[in-house]
């Protein structure tokens, strides 16, 4: 593991300050993770920690999330890409390896083809280019996610209903990052309420899937999708379409685990990737 220990840090950025922990190490290629809708940047902690022998990782919790701001000119998939665009250009990094979970990789999708000099290598983990058969099926049939709960305890019983995979201590981990107690015995998310009560246009919208697809085609840097054998978020049929669109694209499964597989199966989320980068995990 690397030797230093990961620092919480602020960055602002198009009129936003951003929260991000900064795992080192000073001089190594920069590694930029981004996590979904509504998450926080814990759920890199294990990854983070093992790949900051080699990058010095930067773990963000985007704009609306975790320790960061919520935003003063809403959640366009335009500003979450544009506030990349202004980490990297704070951050005076000239080369990156960009890690999206969810629309952490559409970020980084559309993020890449104005930029081909700077990313080097993209990790998707379970998000593509359009939506699954099945997660269409499922649009709009989910209950509506508990905006509070009178515990921790409440918020994880409510958790292990659709998450099966993760262990509690990491389950409970997650959810501790996630949550804030606002008052005594009231539980709420950290994230602002917008984001649970806007749909993503990125799967819904055919303008915003045929710019998906226009942008992942142009991406001239190795990519891997990291998909959980789980999750219904991506099929086979999508993975099939992505690999012959783009002959730098590959895909590995990651067995027990479904949308969150860095939360779910940290250690073999770990060992897929190290692959990709060639580095010993």
């Amino acid at each position: 593991m690397a030797s230093g220990n990961p620092q919480e840090k602020f960055l602002k950025v198009n009129g936003l300050v951003l929260r991000y922990i900064d795992w080192g190490s000073e001089g190594k290629t920069a590694m930029i993770c981004l996590h979904g809708h509504t998450s926080q940047s814990g759920i890199w902690q294990e990854f983070a920690e093992t790949m900051s022998n080699d990058y010095h990782v930067y773990a963000f919790d985007q704009r609306g999330h975790g320790g960061s701001e919520w935003s003063k000119d809403g959640y366009d998939r335009d500003r979450f890409v544009e506030d990349l665009g202004e980490i990297i250009k704070e951050l005076d990094l000239d080369k990156v390896v960009l890690v999206g979970h969810s629309m952490g990789g559409w970020n980084s999708i559309l993020f890449t083809p104005n930029n081909q000099d700077i990313v080097e290598k993209i990790i998707l983990v379970d998000i593509g280019t359009e939506p699954s058969e099945q997660s269409i099926l499922m649009r709009g049939k989910r209950p509506p996610t508990p905006m509070e709960f009178s515990s921790l305890d409440e918020a994880f019983n409510w958790a292990r209903q659709n998450n099966k995979w993760a262990t509690d201590e990491r389950l409970k981990k997650d959810l501790s990052e996630r949550l804030r107690e606002v008052k005594a015995g009231v539980w709420t998310w950290k994230a602002d309420p917008l984001l649970f009560s806007t749909p993503l246009r990125d799967m819904e919208d055919p303008d915003s899937i045929e710019r998906l697809w226009s942008n992942f085609q142009s991406i001239k840097c190795p990519i891997l999708e990291v998909r959980g054998t789980e999750s219904i978020t991506l099929s086979n049929e999508v993975i099939d379409k992505m690999i012959n669109a783009n002959p730098l694209f590959t895909s590995v499964d990651v067995h027990g685990a479904a949308h969150t597989v860095s939360v779910d199966k940290p250690e073999d989320f770990i060992s897929v990737t190290s692959s990709f980068l060639s580095i010993d995990s």
